[in-house]
């Protein structure tokens, strides 16, 4: 497994009430370079099950050993993109136990109920997910860094009339308004928008925008519906 990055993950497991069932259908990552690893469709006791492709679709079953934090947007995985196709593709969900070996691996440290107040005591990874600080990627396939997240755009104006596409390059529309907030999308014909905020900008190449997000998460920031 990757080892951990140079930079310390910051674990906080006090007060955390974040159950692992409110995180399905939130997208999961790589930690080390925000390599993909598709969207959360199911929780088991030992694993995540993750979906990726729009076709043709790939199934994961990630362990939860590995979860390196949960930022409030993306769950975050001490696994690369080619370790959860060598190791963790497949149809069927592990035996139980079968993931044990990984544990050695994991840097996901449970809390230690012995220098934290009681209240604490009951927290572990089995049931609660250890919350990280909001990392926002540059480049997926880059390393993935802590930022404000203005994808290097300094005239948000000049992302106007420019074509919109996610990660998993589905077009979603083109750009009609920047406010303060953020930027608004209107896909061909008018027949939807979509309100972004501006944390959602992943880049900028001068010709198109490319968003933080993958396909199926795109309802989420519809503001009309179609005509």
């Amino acid at each position: 497994m990757s080892s951990q990055s140079k930079e310390e993950k910051t674990i906080d497991w006090k007060d955390n009430q974040i159950k692992w069932e409110e995180i399905i259908k939130k997208e999961a990552r790589g930690y080390d370079k925000g390599d993909d690893l598709g969207e959360v469709q199911e929780i088991g006791q030992e694993f995540v099950v993750t979906e990726k492709g729009r076709i043709s679709k790939s199934k994961f079953y990630l362990p939860k050993v590995l979860v390196a934090g949960f930022d409030g947007e993306v769950l975050w995985f001490n696994i690369t993109e080619d370790e959860a196709e060598d190791n963790f593709k497949r149809d069927n969900p592990p035996q139980m136990g079968e993931y044990s070996r990984y544990k050695s691996a994991s840097v996901t440290q449970q809390p230690d109920v012995q220098s934290q107040n009681q209240t604490d005591s009951s927290r572990s990874l089995q049931d609660y997910l250890p919350l990280i600080e909001k990392r926002h990627i540059d480049k997926v396939g880059t390393d993935a860094s802590y930022t404000n997240t203005t994808a290097g755009i300094e005239d948000w104006d000049s992302i106007l009339k420019k074509g919109v596409k996610t990660q998993d390059e589905i077009s979603v529309g083109v750009v009609t308004a920047v406010n303060d907030d953020g930027v608004i999308v209107t896909s061909e014909g008018a027949k939807e928008e979509y309100n972004f905020p501006k944390k959602e900008i992943q880049s900028y190449n001068g010709q198109e925008v490319t968003l933080n997000l993958i396909g199926t998460r795109l309802d989420h920031f519809k503001v009309k519906v179609p005509r």
